[in-house]
């Protein structure tokens, strides 16, 4: 995404805003607001869907600046709008906006999460909105979502399944998500959950820009319909070419590729190969690192250059290449799974004790825990380094290139993914 906001037309109370807002309570609590030509997309795709829905009940669940209802108005201007903050800064400079002159908006300071929308039996035809999005504590969520993601949730999936139990028979959610979550494993079960009662109707890469954030994002629209039918048209939305209980979601166009490239591909799984991530995290075991190459050699992910092990001489003095602690001499390929920031650059090598090569030579390692580890798990033959090899070389073949652009982009890549999912040539 490019810097240039201005050319995104924001309303001067969206400006106001987010310079009234402190850095870290906008970061905290997912507080950006939505790019006008967002928007606008998501209502001309809506239009489309007229014919089989109209839209005479709408919520806005996390309404911030009320960009999304100022457009709203302009397209459905019969229609009862509700929008929906908790934000108490937001919601003081919201609550009187359309006093005098829209008589079918409503501003309401709550807590979507929290609020008995069923215990009033309202229900929408229309979600529409950009939800929040942070990570939040397990132990700090309803116990009815539980079953709707794996690990510690990001609370805009629980705006996702709040939302949904409030439409309408037929009714639509159209979301601004984070592109993560189209395929972060996490959320598999909200996906699997969306595949099997709603029909997808749009799925859209965003390139416009916030304001303070470069969060990569998509339009994403669904349709209360549980239909067999709607199952199919699915499909198009769907990878298919896993041998797991994984639902993915993209954009057609990279649906359609990455499923031309699981043709004639296996996986590290089927392989045999276990995956696991280095157990050394070198800043709690500072008493233990040493300079002397006579100890065990610590492999760093910064190790890890074009492919191929280096050493590095680190600016940081308390890093060191070595680690006063009993190794391994087995062999193994370790590949760069990322910090979960910034770009992500797929690095990998093979580890094999029985190489020498000056600097290089290797009596024992330990991994550090940026790096994520594959083994065989088979029987050890003398074929043992040729099968790491075609792996090796599986990495670098182009189509694995392409994939990992299509369907990881910036993102770290995970054991999981790496197991199951990244197609292996051999």
């Amino acid at each position: 995404m490019t810097a240039n906001i201005n050319e995104e037309c924001f309303s001067n109370l969206s400006y106001n805003l987010t310079k009234i807002i402190k850095k870290k309570e906008k970061q905290d609590n997912g507080i950006y607001f939505t790019p006008p030509k967002t928007i606008v997309r998501c209502l001309d795709i809506l239009s489309k869907h007229r014919a089989t829905t109209t839209f005479n009940n709408i919520l806005e669940p996390s309404c911030g600046s009320c960009e999304f209802i100022d457009k709203i108005k302009n397209y459905y201007p019969t229609a009862t709008i509700t929008g929906v903050e908790y934000n108490k800064t937001i919601y003081e400079n919201i609550k009187n906006k359309y006093d005098n002159n829209s008589d079918n908006i409503k501003i309401v300071e709550a807590d979507f999460l929290k609020t008995a929308y069923n215990k009033y039996n309202e229900k929408y035809d229309l979600i529409i909105g950009n939800p929040p999005y942070y990570v939040i504590k397990k132990t700090d969520v309803d116990k009815q979502y539980y079953n709707y993601f794996e690990g510690r949730p990001n609370i805009f999936i629980l705006f996702i399944i709040k939302s949904l139990s409030l439409l309408t028979d037929d009714g639509i959610l159209c979301f601004i998500l984070p592109k993560s979550f189209l395929n972060c494993l996490y959320y598999n079960k909200t996906r699997k959950h969306i595949y099997d009662n709603y029909l997808i109707l749009s799925i859209i890469e965003c390139d416009d820009n916030y304001i303070d954030t470069e969060q990569p994002t998509i339009i994403f629209i669904i349709q209360k319909n549980d239909s067999m039918d709607s199952r199919r048209e699915n499909d198009k939305y769907i990878l298919k070419h896993l041998a797991n209980d994984y639902i993915i979601f993209s954009t057609c166009e990279v649906i359609e590729r990455l499923n031309e490239l699981y043709i004639n591909a296996t996986t590290l799984n089927i392989l045999n190969f276990k995956v696991f991530v280095g157990n050394i995290v070198w800043n709690e075991n500072k008493s233990l690192l040493t300079d002397d190459p006579l100890k065990t050699r610590l492999i760093y992910s910064t190790d890890i250059i074009n492919n191929t092990l280096s050493i590095k001489n680190y600016t940081n003095n308390e890093k060191k290449n070595y680690i006063n602690k009993k190794g391994s001499t087995e062999s193994l390929l370790v590949i760069n799974r990322g910090y979960g920031v910034g770009n992500y650059n797929f690095e990998y090598s093979l580890i094999n004790c029985e190489f020498t090569d000056g600097l290089l030579n290797i009596i024992e390692y330990l991994i550090e825990n940026h790096l994520i580890c594959i083994r065989y798990e088979g029987q050890a033959d003398t074929e043992l380094i040729d099968k790491y090899v075609q792996i090796y070389r599986s990495f670098s073949d182009e189509r694995t290139v392409e994939f990992i652009k299509l369907y990881f982009g910036n993102s770290a890549i995970n054991t999981t993914e790496l197991l199951n999912i990244l197609p292996i040539y051999l």
